[in-house]
């Protein structure tokens, strides 16, 4: 099932945004029709006053865009997230991720359904344990379905027990076909590292660059540890040629200039039974020019 992460659509614009000097003008303009006089110039007290207001108008109406949007699924957090999942309904699980949890709100009218669309033996799977991070079913003959599992904790690799919980809940009269022969597997892992070489200009600020491409590439890990996970090394390059971007101003950086790969040879390309699992990420800096 390819489902549209919706949080990443850009958003709706509930409220038009303004820039200030359009509320700006349109006041001054009003005053000069009702005081019967020339609209204030720049350097007027008046003009400063009102620019001051437009500036409260346009942020006024960014406040109420911003408010607007946390009563959607796609851009809600927090409490209000929980609130809209209450409709569904759908359980935060402790240990999911406001993303984790806007998922399954979005998955559960898959869940009208019985375990028999792939959609639905998905979310009942993630409903089924805190501890499932992703699921894939798959119909290798017939009525033949392979449910696989990939666990939040280790390397992703499913235990039995857990497995046997996703059996028996998925399996419940209510939910699972009758003609359907389920087996629950824990995804395949393929284990890799991520070692880079970073060029870098003369200068301070190597260990703060290097810092910020491990924390780049570690956002990268952790987004590509899904079942079908494609870690590429476009992908690697892109995250490890940070620029100024990201880093405390007053703290020394040196943007990258070249990145070269050590590790992995090449990209880490998963099946939708495969999850990948870095095990290391080392970034050392190749030498300044």
């Amino acid at each position: 099932m390819n489902q549209i992460e919706i949080s990443q659509l850009p958003p709706p614009e509930i409220v038009q945004q303004l820039d200030a000097s359009i509320p700006r003008d349109r006041m001054l303009a009003r005053f000069a029709e009702l005081m019967d006089t020339n609209v204030p110039k720049a350097g007027d007290p008046l003009y400063f006053a009102f620019s001051a207001m437009g500036e409260e108008v346009t942020r006024a109406r960014q406040e109420f865009q911003d408010i607007s949007l946390e009563n959607m699924v796609a851009y809600a957090t927090g409490n209000n997230l929980q609130r809209l999942a209450d409709w569904r309904p759908v359980e935060k699980f402790d240990t999911e991720t406001d993303d984790e949890f806007r998922r399954r709100v979005q998955m559960a009218p898959e869940s009208f359904s019985t375990a028999g669309p792939d959609g639905a033996y998905i979310f009942h799977a993630l409903a089924a344990d805190e501890d499932v991070q992703d699921a894939y079913p798959d119909s290798p003959d017939g009525f033949i379905v392979d449910l696989y599992i990939l666990s939040r904790t280790g390397d992703g690799t499913a235990p039995q027990a857990l497995l046997d919980k996703v059996n028996g809940y998925v399996s419940k009269d209510n939910l699972r076909p009758l003609n359907d022969k389920l087996t629950v597997k824990s995804a395949v892992i393929k284990p890799y590292v991520i070692e880079v070489e970073l060029t870098l200009p003369n200068g301070p600020g190597e260990s703060e660059t290097i810092t910020q491409a491990t924390k780049r590439l570690q956002s990268l890990v952790t987004e590509t540890h899904v079942l079908g996970g494609q870690v590429s090394l476009s992908l690697i390059n892109a995250a490890a040629h940070v620029q100024s971007e990201g880093s405390d101003s007053n703290v020394s950086f040196q943007p990258v200039i070249d990145v070269n790969i050590l590790q992995p040879a090449a990209s880490v390309l998963c099946a939708m039974t495969e999850a990948p699992y870095c095990t290391d990420i080392i970034v050392t800096q190749a030498g300044a020019v």
